[in-house]
């Protein structure tokens, strides 16, 4: 949690950071702009706006003064120059980009032509009385440096060497001298383009790309940097990276890659307009407040899309190479296509011959093939060849599929007579396309049969289980009601009194342990024994098992032969104890009678190997699988009583503590072999 946290922090701080930088540097672009339209203003355009105001608003003001000139001359000087300030004012007029606002210093008189309420890009003031720049210049550098006479109609000419034509007359204009005009004038540019101040171009030009993108990559590489330093699980648990993995590749790459670049192409553009002044004109141009404000923000908050879904970006790139080869198999298109490609090669080259609908298929090609070769070859008409084609066509298809009818209907019958249990149901017909089916049914049908027959063999088991364990309770109930009937008769002495005691005790035990045997089996049927395993000395419990099984034992004379080790194995004493008792009961009861039994217990590398064996008494007509069944005994005539529960409950002990447990029958040699596993 801690870690998700850091990261969605640090992803929001570069987030902010990323946009940050790119308008500082973008405003910085701005004043470089700024500056380079200021270079490029035109002064002599502003030297004959400052004497067009001063002619036409104070007419004590005389603009030109002559050297040695005649009156003709002067008259066409005076109407050339009257020309030139009309055309500098329609110029200004018709300039959007471009107002000014003028003060007579002479006479205290004020005059404005404010157009526009665009963001100003220069302002500057300048009093052509006191400014050396504009008194330096005469009339024919202002001319020849600016082309104003060009806006004039055919009679005002500007020739090669110098001259002003007007109509025909030739005015010499080295010697006419501009009179300083008393204008104070106060110009504002509020546009990159302006006809009067000269700016025909954006001045955005290779270096301001260069510096906008190589920001942009800079700072992209800062968060593909910040992406890889992180986990993975931590970034793929936060949206929406979280739902960007569980799309296809194919998809995020359309999606966000299209997107980001669609993002960093607007920010560029929004960048560029940021720079020119161009968005803020737009936004003023349709009255919004606060133009300048607004046009960075939006300038911020595009490069803060792309630089999140460039985060996006790079997170995919991730993700698709820390999952390696799998990805592409899981989540393109492209791989999906080569998949189906390769599986369709692999059909072509795996075409088996052997196989009848293959043979039938590859019959049916090569024939048709020929057909159609020999038809088109004899055919004195193609649309005799197409009919006797078609007509040839529909009877084989008509063959086929009729006969492809029948036999669907002989395996639908073969498989009606299964579903009726009517196993003795034989179909040895040529079904064609069917023949793996029916031979998928054969072996269904053989497996239901040997289904059927060990149903049938678990419920005579339980028939018989049920007659047993009837039989097993009823022996001791009736011999406990007995002895309870004759404690009742007064007259026996005591002695006989003490011995139905002991008989009632002795069957009321019996009838204790066949209960417990039910009560561990139904426990192990159901896998829920407890255990408490501790570090059990097998040597001591064998000794323990034997004391308390010795009668049964020395009953039969039999003499238990022990080769055991003293192993230590983490066990539980209750459930070994139980195991042991078992079989050393069961040797009591089916061993022969004046022979001898073997336990053996030894320690292997990973193991300890126990071995309980014995001759048995009577002829052992069972399997080793059958034996160890519940409810069943290897006296058949009932002869030795018991549950035949024994091996099945020490059985299932055994299991349950990870050890195994495997019975052999050799002859009359009867051996159960268990295996522990060393603690």
């Amino acid at each position: 949690m801690k870690k998700r946290r850091i990261f969605i922090i640090g992803l929001l701080v570069l987030l902010l950071a990323c946009p940050s930088c790119m308008v500082y540097f973008t405003g910085k672009q701005q004043e470089s702009y700024k500056q380079k339209i200021i270079n490029s203003i035109d002064p002599y355009k502003i030297q004959l706006l400052s004497i067009a105001v001063e002619s036409k608003t104070n007419p004590d003001y005389v603009p030109l003064s002559f050297n040695g000139t005649d009156e003709k001359t002067q008259a066409a000087a005076n109407d050339a120059i009257n020309k030139i300030f009309d055309a500098v004012l329609e110029m200004e007029q018709d300039d959007d980009g471009f107002y000014y606002k003028a003060y007579n210093t002479k006479t205290n008189q004020r005059y404005k032509s404010q157009k526009s309420y665009y963001p100003v890009i220069y302002k500057q003031t300048s009093t052509i009385a006191k400014d050396r720049k504009f008194n330096d210049f005469n009339l024919r550098e202002i001319l020849e440096d600016t082309d104003i006479v060009y806006r004039l109609d055919d009679n005002y000419k500007l020739m090669d060497d110098g001259r002003l034509r007007v109509k025909d007359v030739y005015v010499d204009l080295n010697q006419i001298k501009i009179n300083s005009p008393n204008i104070e004038l106060t110009y504002y540019c509020t546009t990159s383009v302006s006809s009067m101040t000269n700016n025909t171009s954006r001045f955005v030009d290779e270096y301001d790309f260069v510096v906008l993108l190589g920001t942009a990559l800079i700072l992209g590489l800062v968060i593909f940097i910040y992406i890889l330093m992180n986990s993975l699980e931590v970034e793929e648990s936060v949206n929406p990276y979280r739902t960007i993995k569980n799309c296809k590749l194919l998809t995020v790459l359309i999606i966000i890659g299209l997107t980001c670049f669609t993002f960093i192409g607007a920010s560029t553009g929004t960048g560029l307009l940021v720079i020119t002044g161009e968005l803020q004109r737009i936004l003023a141009q349709y009255s919004v407040a606060y133009s300048t404000p607004i046009s960075y923000c939006l300038y911020f908050f595009s490069m803060f899309i792309f630089y999140f879904l460039f985060s996006m970006l790079c997170f995919t790139v991730k993700y698709m190479f820390m999952n390696g080869v799998d990805y592409f198999r899981n989540n393109t298109c492209t791989y999906a296509l080569y998949a189906k490609t390769k599986e369709l090669g692999n059909r072509v080259t795996e075409f088996d011959l052997k196989d009848n609908i293959n043979q039938d298929i590859l019959k049916f090609t090569i024939c048709n093939a020929l057909l159609v070769i020999v038809l088109y070859v004899i055919s004195p008409s193609k649309t005799i060849f197409a009919i006797v084609y078609v007509m040839i066509s529909f009877l084989y298809i008509r063959k086929q599929s009729m006969k492809v009818k029948n036999d669907y209907k002989n395996m639908l019958n073969f498989t009606e007579q299964l579903s009726h249990g009517h196993f003795d149901t034989e179909i040895e017909d040529d079904l064609g396309i069917f023949n793996s089916m029916r031979d998928r049914l054969k072996n269904l049908k053989t497996g239901f049969e040997a289904a059927v027959k060990e149903e049938t063999k678990s419920q005579n088991m339980k028939t018989e289980l049920i007659t047993n364990v009837s039989h097993d309770l009823k022996t001791p109930l009736t011999c406990i009601k007995n002895y309870a009937i004759l404690l009742k008769n007064t007259q026996a002495d005591e002695a006989t009194r003490t011995e139905y005691l002991n008989q009632l005790e002795k069957y009321t035990n019996r009838l204790s342990n066949l209960i417990q045997d039910l009560f561990d089996v139904s426990k192990a049927s159901s896998g829920n024994i407890d255990l408490h395993p501790i570090d059990l000395r097998l040597q001591a419990l064998v000794d323990q098992s034997l004391a308390e099984c010795i009668e049964v034992l020395e009953s039969k004379d039999i003499q238990v032969i022990k080769n055991v080790e003293d192993v230590v194995v983490h066990l539980d004493g209750d459930r070994t104890y139980r195991v042991f008792e078992n079989l050393l009961t069961n040797i009591g009861k089916y061993a022969m009678p004046h022979s001898r039994a073997y336990i053996d217990i030894h320690e292997e590398e990973d193991y300890v190997s126990v071995i309980f064996k014995n001759m048995s008494e009577v002829e052992m007509n069972f399997s080793s699988e059958e034996i160890q069944e519940r409810f069943v005994r290897g006296d058949k005539s009932r002869h030795e009583t018991g549950s035949g529960l024994g091996l099945a409950i020490a059985k299932s002990f055994v299991v349950a503590q990870g050890g195994t447990f495997d019975i052999e029958i050799d002859g009359d040699l009867f051996k159960v072999i268990m295996t522990f596993k060393k603690s």
